[in-house]
């Protein structure tokens, strides 16, 4: 098995601007490497980066190291986990997939309080 850092299987979905979706099954090793705890992100699942048009000179939403990341985010918060659990292994994700330290914080007080707010309208 190659390195999840080599992990390239994944495409923009036809007619949509930032949606991707997964070629083959994602996998990922939840809280550190060795934990043995591994969430799949399957094959066909779809995802991006909520990033407004306006910030995208900030964060590219085709950013591979943060769509990855997004991914694993998105199916977390998709099978019930609390939004600061599915924040931190974003994170995490971000920091496996190359993003430099500062900015994967960033990434993540950033993430936390988008979907927080974001859950907090839907619900309305």
């Amino acid at each position: 098995m190659t390195s999840i850092t080599d992990f390239m299987d994944y495409e923009r979905v036809k007619g949509t601007r930032k949606l991707h979706g997964l070629t083959s099954v994602l996998p990922w090793e939840i809280g550190a490497k060795g934990s043995g705890w591994w969430l799949e992100v399957p094959k066909g699942y779809e995802f991006d980066i909520s990033v407004p048009r306006v910030f995208e000179w900030v964060l590219s939403p085709f950013d591979r190291r943060v769509l990855l990341a997004a991914a694993i985010h998105d199916r977390l918060l998709d099978l019930g986990h609390d939004i600061a659990f599915a924040s931190s292994e974003f994170r995490r994700a971000c920091l496996v997939f190359g993003v430099h330290p500062a900015f994967a914080w960033v990434l993540f007080l950033t993430t936390l309080i988008w979907t927080g707010v974001a859950r907090h309208f839907k619900k309305e």
